[in-house]
């Protein structure tokens, strides 16, 4: 059986976000409701990405260097297409990591927008604009692609 505490980020995720309460630090919003972890938002990413035989640094660092992303870096966590993307930067506390999941997005002011997961029931709102995470998905949509064409041309 699963730990959830030492890996709780997997393809039900659909966003995560810092959490201060007690001796929690991140809420985590998956599919079928909500965790919170003890940890910070990065260490559980740190730890999923090591999971897959990587860090998050060491997949960041990959990710600037093949496609000039320097800023809000998108992140390929596993080569099985778990991915997410930071909302702001990652040092940010009101920095959300939106994970690869169909969504829809509704402006609530110039800096402050809604994401919509319909099929599950859940939403969140991030104080960044709806041009910024529809960039970020666009970014994240293009590097998935990216890392999915050399694993093809390598099955050759």
């Amino acid at each position: 059986m699963k730990n959830y505490e030492e890996s709780p980020i997997d393809r039900n995720v659909l966003f995560l976000e810092s959490f201060y309460e007690t001796e929690r630090r991140s809420r985590i919003t998956t599919k079928d409701g909500v965790r919170y972890s003890r940890d910070s938002p990065l260490v559980l990413i740190d730890k999923a990405c090591m999971r897959y035989a990587s860090t998050y640094e060491g997949r960041v660092k990959a990710t600037r260097h093949n496609l000039k992303q320097h800023q809000k870096t998108t992140l390929l966590i596993s080569e099985d297409g778990l991915a997410a993307y930071p909302t702001k930067s990652p040092a940010q506390l009101d920095c959300v990591w939106i994970f690869n999941h169909q969504y829809r997005l509704e402006a609530l002011s110039p800096n402050r927008t809604r994401i919509i997961y319909d099929h599950y029931g859940v939403f969140t709102e991030v104080n960044v604009s709806m041009h910024t995470l529809s960039k970020q998905r666009t970014r994240l949509y293009e590097m998935m692609y990216f890392y999915s064409a050399i694993r093809e041309r390598n099955k050759g």
